[in-house]
């Protein structure tokens, strides 16, 4: 869907939008942010596109326009919604879809354009945290348009790449969003190695013999698990949707560009592997550091059990012998025991009988 030439007198409400302090950019007439490359039918690239131009390039069907978008401030009211709604005419769903984070990556297929939603991932050095970051991709005819809420180096290399003339991406939009798609996908990878580093950094403490009770490690352990849940809720439908540009049926992409896109997702199969396989490493680890725990646990216990016996049977040693010679050290008048010749012996060798024969019995039992 085109616009009218009712849109060449299209303007930013002044508190809506704010122009960049430069000379060119005010040339331009586009709001902050907004970044517009054009090679037109002749050939030749221009980067200096006006706003007002834009509608002209966009109804030439032998130009190409690749229109990135670094900010979402202002919503869909505000100038880069209304750009995305006056300028490109796309529809109101989509543009909300730009300006509220999406949870999966989706494909939407319109009759004039492609709708794709796609994350960038990026570890941060601070907090060695996975971020994510939403990119929403129009793919027309003779346009690509990126949206997205920060600018990301990854579309920076896509934008040189098409501004030093490389013929593969200035062939066909296709080739422009394949770009895209393999810039953003091959930040994955050196994601996946460092997140492989930590996994096994995490293993070898795990399995360390000193760990102790570990729990800085166990709360990596489960925040690192959580991250790779919910990278591979991101990968896998990507790379599903990377099959559905690649049917016949998706006729913006020519049967040509469809070998690019089956390398990306390659790649995603790759890094989906990756992480079903660091998932699985991370719960083998804990699965061998419980066992030993609780075979650790149940030796202490087996240890404490037996002190307990040693004590109990001690008890039950002095128990007889204790109740004898309390018995016959009461001081009562008339105890007839008392007065026997061989009384105390007698009573003395009971005591050491019965003391023996227990202490034998109890080593026979293996109690002591």
């Amino acid at each position: 869907m085109r616009p009218s030439s009712s849109t060449l007198s299209w303007s930013f409400a002044p508190a809506a939008c704010r122009i960049v302090a430069v000379e060119e950019t005010r040339k331009k007439n586009l709001p902050e942010s907004v970044d517009v490359l054009v090679l037109d039918s002749s050939g030749r690239l221009r980067d200096d596109v006006g706003l007002e131009e834009l509608p002209f390039h966009l109804s030439d069907p032998d130009a190409l326009v690749w229109c990135d978008i670094a900010s979402t401030e202002g919503g869909q009211g505000g100038p880069y919604g209304r750009l995305l709604r006056e300028v490109f005419g796309f529809d109101d769903l989509t543009i909300e879809d730009c300006f509220t984070r999406s949870h999966l990556p989706k494909v939407d297929i319109y009759d004039e354009y492609l709708f794709v939603a796609l994350f960038s991932f990026h570890l941060s050095e601070k907090t060695q945290r996975v971020q994510t970051v939403e990119v929403d991709m129009y793919v027309g005819e003779n346009y690509v348009v990126c949206v997205h809420p920060r600018p990301l180096r990854e579309l920076s290399r896509v934008r040189r790449r098409l501004g030093s003339g490389n013929a593969f991406v200035s062939g066909s939009p296709a080739n422009v969003a394949h770009t895209v798609f393999d810039a953003v996908v091959d930040e994955y990878l050196p994601i996946m190695n460092r997140l492989s580093a930590t996994v096994d950094d995490i293993e070898d403490k795990l399995l360390d013999e000193d760990l102790g009770s570990g729990t800085d490690v166990f709360d990596r352990l489960y925040h690192l698990k959580h991250e790779l849940t919910a990278l591979r809720r991101l990968a896998v439908p990507l790379r599903d949707v990377v099959g559905i540009l690649m049917r016949p049926s998706t006729t913006l992409v020519p049967e040509e560009s469809v070998a690019y896109y089956d390398d990306v997702r390659d790649h995603l199969i790759r890094v989906v592997d990756m992480i079903d396989t660091m998932r699985d490493y991370l719960m083998d680890s804990l699965d061998i550091y419980t066992t030993r725990q609780t075979q650790r646990n149940a030796e202490e216990t087996r240890r404490v059990n037996q002190s307990v016996a040693r004590l109990t049977a001690v008890s039950t040693l002095f128990l007889p012998l204790t109740f004898i010679t309390s018995v016959y050290g009461m001081n009562f008048e008339n105890m007839p025991e008392l007065s026997t010749r061989y009384g105390y012996f007698v009573v003395l060798a009971v005591l050491v009988v019965i003391g023996v024969t227990m202490l034998v019995y109890l080593r026979r039992k293996g109690i002591i």
